[in-house]
């Protein structure tokens, strides 16, 4: 059965390469880009449906590693706070140290 059918399709391949070698000049060219077009549009699906994996997965690793460096942060200027070295504010996800508050020194 796999025999036949392999056979079969190398048959229809050889055809197919025969009737393209007869056709005139300006209908395999017609015919080259229709199939070059056709293989560059499954190319991009392809490449569509392996690729959102990808970038869901980055996606994901590029959040957690954010959550990561706030809460190393955070932790941080809590550890500073309770030392008593810095004094400040959380704004969002930005600590805004008291000593940033101080006047500029004129030039």
């Amino acid at each position: 059965m796999f025999q036949t059918l392999l056979a079969a399709t190398g048959l229809v391949v050889c055809i197919a390469l025969a009737v393209h070698m007869m056709l005139p000049y300006r209908l395999k060219t017609r015919v080259d880009r229709a199939a070059r077009g056709l293989a560059d549009g499954a190319q991009r699906q392809f490449a569509r449906l392996m690729g959102w994996r990808r970038q869901r997965r980055q996606t994901r690793a590029a959040a957690m590693e954010a959550e990561r460096v706030i809460r190393r942060a955070r932790e941080s200027a809590l550890h500073d706070a309770r030392d008593s070295r810095t004094d400040g504010a959380w704004e969002g996800n930005v600590y805004r140290p008291k000593s940033f508050e101080k006047p500029k020194k004129p030039h």
